[in-house]
């Protein structure tokens, strides 16, 4: 996409564009440093800043993953919209990959901390993971709830 057609879909002009960005690139990576941040960094710093114990802070982690995304953060598409632009743009790839291994290694601390043995933290992480994803893509397509499922999948791999 051109600065030209960005800039009108979005009812501004091409000098507002150049006031906030230098160019399309400056564009991207300032949208890819924001969903990183808030996609790892964030989320992991608030449920680990709650005082709970372990098990409390997997089911605070599943609750803030299974919230709908505001329209102002992209919303329910985002997360899927990202995952496919790095299946195209390396730039995107290499951040969706950093994403991907820091969520996995969140989730073993949180679940080494609910008394997980070491030996099942991979596969279990792994699980999860790949749970939020899933989840994700039939949010978008069914409308379907995340909460309820990754409760019951959390809750069945930490009894």
């Amino acid at each position: 996409m051109k600065v030209e057609a960005l800039a009108r879909d979005i009812g501004a002009t091409k000098g507002s564009f150049y006031w906030h960005f230098k160019d399309l690139a400056d564009l991207h990576h300032v949208m890819l440093e924001l969903w990183e941040d808030l996609a790892t960094k964030a989320i992991t710093a608030a449920v680990k800043g709650s005082g709970l114990d372990g098990r409390g802070q997997l089911m605070l982690l599943v609750d803030m993953v299974s919230v709908r995304p505001g329209e102002v953060y992209g919303g329910v598409e985002v997360e899927p919209a990202l995952r496919d632009w790095g299946r195209t743009d390396p730039t995107a790839r290499a951040v969706v990959e950093r994403v991907d291994r820091q969520r996995l290694q969140d989730v073993q601390d949180f679940l080494r901390a609910a008394g997980v043995a070491e030996v099942e933290l991979v596969p279990k992480a792994q699980l999860i993971y790949a749970a939020v994803i899933g989840l994700e893509n039939l949010r978008l397509t069914t409308g379907a709830e995340m909460g309820p499922p990754l409760h019951a999948l959390v809750t069945t791999l930490i009894d």
